[in-house]
Parts: structure tokens; C-alpha cells; sequence
């Protein structure tokens, strides 16, 4: 069965948890996150969204027989910081120490199928901000589509020039800075209730405030000469991705 996103979003943003087959997934705060270690956090949320090709190199992947699957890889890998770091984070991001895998996965002793362990780590991903749209990027295949391209190079280094000019630097940001503007610019939220949002919660917000100040920086690069057909101008109250 299909999940479904936004019902899955709306309730990571309401702070409420999603059940799979039985399985109860509660959204982690930001405390709970850096109570257990951010950098522990990232290796977990990186090891439950690992594929076949990162743990077995490409040209044998079509050679394995249909009902191996990413589970069955890393239960019998080689390297047990692999397998910790899966198992591990998903006691973690279940909340339970119940995850055993013996001939198949058992969570609170409840038989988890392939299908449904998927659906689980979709939900663990929603949580997490880890399925957001990327930019749209594209290769030319002509002359026209090249010419497009540069346009949109040179729109885009207007606006990067426009950014440091008034001191952007979201790049060397780190989680603390984050916490800190969204503390400093939300409404509503400060220092003394920020850890108890949910990742999901807490990027939901500061991308309303990225949009707004992404909003303000294409409205000035227009005013400096950037091309108004190469620049997206989205409104900030508009709906996010």
C-alpha cells in the first residue's frame, strides 16, 4: 500500500506519529536529537537511507536473485559498523530496543515485510526533511537550451553576488546557527521552546523564512538588472515543496 506524503506531513507538523503495521513512529524533537548526538543522528538517518548499489558495487547488483534486498545485504555485511549503525538507528527513530533480525526483521515482536520496512523508513524520512524537491537542473541537448542555461547561470550569479553583498553566508551555517535565527526572527518561538519542535516542525519554519528572504533577494536582483523571464519570483506566503 501507498503512503501517503501529505497526511504524513501534516502530522509530523501537528507532532503526532504514524503507524506502520502496527508500528508507532513518533517525530523526534530537537532535543531528543542532540540529547543522542546530531552527528549520531546523520549517521543513522544516512545508514536507513542507504541503497543496494552504495553496499555492493553496480555491476553485481542485477546478478542478485529478487529477494535480496537492502535489509538481507547489510544483516550479513561485512562491515558491523554498517549493520550497527541500521539497526541502531532504527531503535532509535522507532523508540524502541525491540528490533531483532532473524531470518527477517521483528520490531516489539511484530514480523516487519519488505514492503512495510520501506514504508517505514519513508515515513522516518518525511520526519527528517528527506524528501524535499532539489532544484531543477538540466543538461543542454542544443544550441537553445544552452543559451537558456548561461542565462540562468548569470540570473543565478546576480543573486549570489546580491547575497554576499548583504553578508549570506547560509553555506558555513551550522545546526546551532539555525536554531539561533529561527529563534531570533519566528514568530513565537524563542530559545526556551525551540527544542521541543520536531525536525520537520523546525524546517518547516525556517524555510517560510528562507522563502521570504528569498522573496526580498529576487526582487532586488531584478532592480539590479537581473532577466524577470530567468528569475521565479515566489511569493513567501506561497506553498512550499
Amino acid at each position: 500500500m501507498k503512503i501517503n506524503h501529505e497526511e504524513i506531513k501534516l502530522k509530523t507538523l501537528a507532532n503526532l506519529p504514524t503507524a506502520i503495521a502496527g508500528i508507532r513512529i513518533t517525530p523526534l524533537s530537537l532535543h531528543e536529537i542532540i540529547q543522542h548526538g546530531y552527528t549520531r543522528y546523520n549517521l543513522y538517518l544516512s545508514a536507513l537511507t542507504l541503497h543496494k548499489e552504495h553496499l555492493i558495487h553496480p555491476d553485481y547488483v542485477h546478478q542478485l536473485p529478487d529477494h535480496i534486498g537492502v535489509l538481507e545485504i547489510i544483516a550479513s555485511h561485512p562491515d558491523r559498523e554498517i549493520s550497527h549503525a541500521f539497526f541502531d538507528g532504527l531503535k532509535f527513530f522507532l523508540q524502541t530496543d525491540q528490533v531483532v533480525y532473524d531470518n527477517g526483521l521483528f520490531v516489539n515482536d511484530i514480523r516487519i515485510s519488505p514492503a512495510e520496512l520501506e514504508q517505514l523508513i519513508q515515513v522516518i524520512k518525511i520526519q527528517n526533511c528527506l524528501l524535499t524537491p532539489e532544484d531543477d537542473d538540466f543538461n543542454p541537448i542544443n544550441e537553445r537550451a544552452q543559451k537558456i542555461k548561461q542565462k540562468m547561470l548569470d540570473n543565478k550569479r546576480k543573486i549570489q553576488e546580491l547575497k554576499k553583498s548583504s553578508g549570506d553566508a547560509a553555506e558555513s551555517l551550522t545546526f546551532s546557527d539555525l536554531i539561533s535565527i529561527v529563534c531570533a526572527h519566528a514568530n513565537g518561538i524563542h530559545i526556551h521552546n525551540v527544542f521541543e519542535l520536531n525536525m520537520f516542525q523546525f524546517n518547516n519554519q525556517f524555510n517560510r523564512m528562507k522563502m521570504l528572504d528569498e522573496y526580498e533577494v529576487n526582487i532586488q536582483a531584478l532592480l539590479h538588472g537581473a532577466d524577470s523571464k530567468q528569475i521565479q519570483l515566489k511569493h513567501w506566503m506561497s506553498k512550499m515543496g
